[in-house]
């Protein structure tokens, strides 16, 4: 990732759906910002409490508390970059942030990081993921060509949870709603996948355990090649961020 920290600040927030609430961030330091990052990630920099800025010294003693989001969209024109943040799920630093946040109010960030999805020359690609990573399946499908078989499935905690994907005709998304008692993920993820090319394109971004259910079908009951499948943990049901990214350190994916 880019270590370069830009200050920003809010310019608008929009509520899309019960879990998901969009922020609309500009600032001049947006002015080298890279085009065509939709679908990586950059590390949100918090104020800390009480604080108005945040200390853009990622080393610092007393650095920032950094999460990370996919980015949704972004305007080079107007400087403008669109990150969408998890709420009502649980209670953490960034979704504490986002349940107060106001216009005006000041973030850094850092980066863009690399993709974990970078081949977008195949014939086949499946994208797999949560409301975490909802950003990323929408971003990675605008580089997948239109001639290129894709399928994706996103597990959402409602109905409501449901929101617009803008990366063209050809995504088209399997909605796997929690709510609603449906089938475990690995299962519909088996039939989904079950005629796909085994040389496929595969992004996974899930809970940790749902991951690893999700990638022993691909890998044990359909052979997908393991070197095609790009997968991260972007929570773990009872881990912080801070002691996820200790666990990966120790136990890579």
């Amino acid at each position: 990732m880019s270590r370069k920290v830009r200050l920003t600040q809010v310019a608008a927030i929009q509520t899309i759906s019960p879990h998901l609430k969009r922020f609309i961030l500009s600032g001049d330091e947006l002015s080298d910002f890279p085009a065509g990052q939709e679908g990586a990630h950059v590390k949100v920099l918090l104020p800390h409490p009480g604080k108005t800025l945040p200390n853009l010294e990622i080393n610092s003693a007393n650095a920032a508390v950094k999460r990370s989001y996919t980015i949704r969209e972004f305007d080079a024109r107007n400087k403008q970059l669109v990150l969408d943040f998890v709420i009502n799920r649980h209670q953490g630093p960034a979704t504490n942030w986002a349940n107060t946040a106001k216009i005006g109010d000041y973030l850094g960030i850092a980066g863009p990081g690399v993709r974990k999805l970078s081949d977008f020359n195949a014939v086949s690609y499946l994208l797999i993921g949560d409301i975490t990573a909802v950003n990323a399946v929408n971003g990675y499908a605008k580089f997948i060509p239109p001639q290129a078989e894709l399928k994706a499935i996103v597990t959402v905690p409602t109905r409501a949870d449901v929101i617009t994907m803008d990366a063209g005709q050809h995504l088209k998304v399997n909605w796997h709603i929690a709510d609603e008692n449906p089938p475990a993920l690995s299962v519909e993820v088996l039939k989904l996948a079950q005629h796909m090319n085994k040389d496929s394109q595969v992004f996974i971004g899930l809970e940790a355990s749902e991951l690893r259910a999700v990638k022993s079908v691909l890998l044990d009951d359909l052979a997908f090649n393991r070197l095609n499948i790009h997968a991260t943990a972007y929570w773990k049901q009872g881990l912080d961020a801070d002691s996820l990214g200790l666990t990966r350190k120790r136990s890579p994916q």
